[in-house]
């Protein structure tokens, strides 16, 4: 289909669906149909994504009208530089918000995403729709389509651990025990928590490794919970790195606010403990600092968020020129950031991210789930990016 003449753009809409059964909650979606009446779908919306989506969908209405989908060149940037053409991307890798001008290193969010990032998850949604309609056009899976021939991927699991430091370690067993050996443990306690925080690490991450062996693959994350975007200082990050040192993590990952740089360099410098970040960057020229720096070994862009499928593979192509980094995106949904890991070689994308305490309800419209078992995922093999809503179950609101 690449370079070939195909079906065209016919509308953009953002469409709200729920069960017919009759309950109230509503999910969002960002929707390209086609003149043939065949619909691609982006999402499920988050709240501040679907708001931008619905500002924009007017100009994307007459950006897309008759885009060719054999065009595969029309993504993400090319959107970006339609609707924003005195604003580059490029401004990310010198330090500037390209909206609003602002300087970004070394500042701290006040959210999880800025107001220009929502902009970009708004359009990284339209791209999204855009290669679902492409799988769905050609009759294949988008991993095939962007000539990957991986059907099942190693999977590595985010866990929230509690309090209950044992009862986590138990259920950490228990799913090491099922073949779920690479396992991602939330960091729940920050410099609010004084000694006793630290100490609760150090239970976990002891814990951890001394019950599941040198076999596991451990992972940790800092949780944003219910402080505010991120409380870590390089102090403290400094001080739970050197607990970590001991049980060997893969990495430990987005231990400070997406911009705060500076704070990366120093806590690169002060521990062996891999670095990784990503999810809560947007495009290529906003990762690209901190790849030419050597600060991260993970780079954990989330295609739902830094600009589609399309710009998860620039992202990749920009990685594999920094020797020893990898690309395992963060996992906010499976289904597109399945097929791009699906479509690389496992030297570079070795894996992706399933998290059961978000991701039922994220697939819940769709026909069917994606869940791991024994550690392991299929990557979709219907056509597009995955299972279509299941029209059903739920309807139009």
């Amino acid at each position: 289909m690449v370079g070939m003449p195909g079906p065209v753009v016919e509308t953009v809409n953002v469409i709200h669906v729920r069960e017919v059964s009759g309950s109230p909650h509503a999910i969002a979606y960002l929707e390209v149909r086609t003149d043939t009446g065949l619909s691609g779908y982006g999402g499920p919306l988050y709240p501040e994504q679907e708001q931008e989506a619905e500002r924009l969908v007017g100009r994307l209405r007459t950006t897309l009208a008759g885009c060719d989908l054999g065009d595969c060149s029309f993504g993400f940037s090319r959107l970006w530089n339609t609707l924003f053409p005195t604003h580059p991307l490029t401004s990310f890798a010198a330090g500037a918000d390209p909206l609003t001008g602002d300087p970004i290193w070394d500042t701290r969010r006040n959210a999880r995403h800025t107001a220009t990032g929502n902009v970009v998850t708004a359009l990284s949604a339209v791209d999204n729709a855009l290669w679902d309609l492409r799988g769905k056009t050609t009759g294949q899976p988008v991993s095939q389509l962007l000539g990957g021939s991986r059907a099942i991927l190693p999977a590595y699991l985010s866990i929230m651990p509690g309090n209950d430091i044992p009862t986590a370690i138990r259920k950490a067993e228990e799913l090491f025990a099922h073949g779920n050996t690479a396992q991602k443990w939330f960091l729940e306690w920050g410099p609010p928590d004084g000694a006793g925080g630290l100490g609760k690490t150090r239970q976990l991450a002891e814990g951890l490794r001394s019950t599941l062996g040198p076999d596991a693959t451990l992972m940790f994350d800092f949780a944003v919970k219910c402080r505010g975007r991120c409380d870590w200082d390089v102090d403290y990050a400094t001080q739970v790195a050197a607990i970590l040192e001991g049980v060997h993590p893969k990495w430990l990952e987005e231990p400070f606010s997406p911009e705060e740089i500076d704070c990366y360099r120093r806590l690169r410098d002060a521990t062996d403990v891999p670095l990784a970040t990503g999810e809560h960057t947007y495009s290529r020229w906003h990762i690209k600092p901190f790849l030419e720096e050597g600060l991260i070994r993970y780079v954990q862009c989330d295609p739902e968020w830094c600009g589609g499928v399309s710009e998860l593979l620039a992202i990749c192509d920009l990685a594999r020129t920094y020797d020893g980094v990898q690309v395992v995106p963060h996992g906010h949904h499976v289904l597109a950031a399945a097929h791009v890991v699906a479509s690389q070689p496992s030297s570079l994308c070795p894996m992706v991210e399933h998290g059961p305490g978000w991701l039922g309800e994220r697939q819940r419209a769709q026909l069917h789930s994606f869940s791991v078992v024994g550690g392991r995922i299929d990557v979709p093999a219907c056509s597009g990016l995955g299972p279509d809503i299941d029209w059903d179950r739920f309807e139009r609101v």
